[in-house]
């Protein structure tokens, strides 16, 4: 009996409304849980998976299951039980937003449908540009605002924003192979 080949979605995730722009190229298998999904997001923009998560495809959301929706409407439909091959096709985009609060609003488009060259069920970063942002920053707003603070060292505030991201924060600096390496231990 032959094999059936592994098949993967390849993902351009884009963060929208900061500049400098926001982006990873990500291959996933296509049969993956809008769950997993999330966690492959998360891990591959940068982000520490610290706030609630929505997925919008369509006209419908998709989140983390939750007994009340806190006067929110409807909740959204459970992603642990929802692949994305089983809402999403090859071209079909649809929107990813992390953080309630900063709403940090990401477009998913399925750039592609493509054979797996491990045959394995892993997640895999094949691009990307630029460092995401700092969680709890406000937003594209605010860190529009915090990159404007570190382009003019004399302002007032530089010390204290240079203390909270660290010497290490570079805007533009993204490191696929450390992405993929914490990718590598998540099990899709």
């Amino acid at each position: 009996m032959k094999q059936r080949l592994l098949r993967l979605y390849e993902l351009k995730l884009t963060l929208m409304y900061v500049e400098p722009q926001v982006w990873r190229r990500v291959r996933v298998p296509c049969d993956i849980t809008l769950a997993w999904l999330h966690e492959v997001i998360q891990i591959a923009m940068g982000w520490e998976d610290d706030h609630l998560h929505e997925f919008i495809i369509g006209r419908k959301r998709y989140g983390a299951s939750m007994p009340d929706s806190f006067g929110l409407g409807d909740p959204p439909v459970d992603e642990e039980i929802v692949r994305l091959n089983g809402v999403a096709k090859p071209k079909a985009k649809f929107g990813y937003l992390y953080d309630f609060g900063d709403s940090w609003t990401h477009e998913v488009r399925i750039e592609r449908e493509l054979e797996s060259e491990t045959g394995r069920r892993e997640a895999s970063c094949v691009a990307g540009e630029n460092a995401c942002p700092p969680e709890d920053c406000g937003g594209a707003g605010g860190y529009r605002n915090m990159l404007d603070i570190l382009a003019h060292p004399r302002r007032k505030q530089y010390g204290e924003i240079r203390e909270w991201l660290g010497e290490d924060f570079d805007p533009g600096r993204f490191d696929a192979d450390q992405a993929n390496k914490r990718l590598r231990r998540l099990k899709v």
